[in-house]
């Protein structure tokens, strides 16, 4: 499949759930199609990072790699935030490699706390960041404190969210 192609023709569950299972088990695919993500333009990463978070969700292992480049993009300025979305959302699905998980969660305790985020990203930062209190109980407090901050003013999906965790991690 020519995955650039493909994606040019837009987003649909029918492309995404081809791509995933073509990429299932092969590295050499899952490079093919993360180039897509990387070199872009932005309407082809958004439709690549889709299928990016789905095998995350599906086929964890493909996306080991690929941790240095997701980080750096997410501290990159100055991006569309579903460049942040998507690689959050896959994030949340997967056991964040020991060398990585302190970038990861500064990361996402910064997108968490910005005023600038949308709500998307800032409820996946805060799934990132429950999943690792799981392995790191001490940051219950940092997370709790965050979420208790936003939930007065926040949307219904931080609330929801936010709410969820709060229960979680008390």
């Amino acid at each position: 499949m020519d995955y650039r192609k493909e994606l040019a023709q837009g987003q649909s569950k029918t492309l995404t759930t081809a791509i995933v299972n073509e990429v299932a088990n092969s590295q050499k695919k899952m490079d093919e199609l993360m180039q897509c993500f990387v070199d872009g333009p932005l309407r082809i990463t958004q439709c690549a990072a889709w299928s990016m978070s789905d095998i995350a969700k599906k086929h964890p292992k493909l996306l080991f790699k690929y941790y240095p480049l997701l980080i750096d993009l997410l501290n990159q300025p100055n991006k569309h935030n579903a460049i942040n979305r998507n690689i959050l959302r896959a994030f949340q699905f997967v056991e964040i490699p020991e060398e990585h998980e302190g970038n990861v969660l500064d990361i996402s305790f910064k997108l968490l706390n910005s005023s600038s985020e949308p709500v998307a990203v800032k409820a996946f930062s805060m799934t990132v960041i429950y999943n690792l209190t799981k392995k790191y109980p001490e940051i219950k407090q940092e997370l709790k404190a965050s979420i208790e901050a936003l939930i007065p003013n926040g949307s219904a999906g931080i609330k929801s969210r936010g709410g969820k965790i709060l229960k979680a991690i008390q």
